[in-house]
């Protein structure tokens, strides 16, 4: 789709920086993205912020049941026409239910896309993957390694729960109107069997240890009882492994018994 062709279906319509309306063109990006995706959870799939479609159009020429979840009423209209199966609300007020895909996908907007992702990891007893466009940075986010600036009890978390790849990167020159940043395209499937059972407790953990970035362990673990702990707690949160988090975590627990 060419920039033109854009205007024209937009005609007087303004986009909305707010919402993060840069919409695809490439249409070799959209081809890519969707054959990323396998049948190993079903044909369903859910499209968060679908736009014009040009994702859509190749998921569905790959045999997918695509339901959007749009909030722009002019876009919804055109994708109705356009012959797609539309909701026009909000996805963070959506109610996901068992009969929602488990499989979700779309270019999210810079600014909502971490709410995405955590009402996706709140949801993951439904929702087994997703395929996400987020700004560069903030993929990295999700797989850095330790000792990395962008390392942090995100980083850890999602990667006990999913199993996360960076799939490719996308110029700025591949949106309209261009962002200022590179995006990247990343994926993450449903851990089966986690090296431990996140909750509530062991989030509020990640972030403790994770709370003040220079400080050690032993400092950010003021209010945690440290005795039986055996690693070195000079270290600081930024150096731990995912299993050295969890090893962590329960050796504090262990000591609060």
């Amino acid at each position: 789709m060419t920039v033109k062709e854009i205007k024209n279906i937009l005609g007087d319509k303004h986009l909305s920086k707010a919402r993060g309306q840069n919409l695809l063109l490439d249409e070799n990006i959209g081809r890519k993205f969707a054959d990323l995706l396998s049948l190993t959870h079903g044909k369903r799939i859910l499209e968060i912020g679908p736009g014009l479609g040009i994702i859509t159009k190749y998921l569905k020429n790959r045999g997918f049941e695509v339901i959007g979840v749009e909030i722009d009423p002019d876009f919804c209209s055109y994708l109705k026409t356009s012959g797609v199966n539309v909701l026009c609300e909000d996805f963070l007020k959506m109610h996901l239910d068992s009969s929602a895909p488990e499989v979700v996908v779309g270019a999210l907007p810079f600014s909502m896309s971490l709410p995405i992702l955590k009402k996706i990891k709140d949801n993951r007893d439904k929702i087994k993957e997703w395929i996400f466009v987020l700004q560069k940075e903030v993929a990295e986010r999700f797989t850095a390694e330790p000792r990395s600036k962008s390392y942090s009890s995100l980083t850890v978390l999602f990667n006990i729960l999913y199993d996360i790849r960076c799939e490719f990167e996308i110029k700025p020159e591949a949106f309209f109107p261009k962002p200022e940043v590179f995006s990247t395209v990343i994926k993450g499937i449903i851990n089966k069997n986690p090296i431990i059972e996140v909750n509530e407790v062991f989030e509020k953990f990640l972030k403790d240890i994770f709370r003040y970035k220079r400080k050690t362990l032993k400092n950010n673990l003021f209010d945690y009882n440290i005795e039986l702990v055996s690693i070195d707690l000079k270290r600081r949160a930024e150096t731990l492994t995912k299993d050295e988090a969890v090893q962590l975590y329960r050796e504090c627990c262990k000591s609060n018994q």
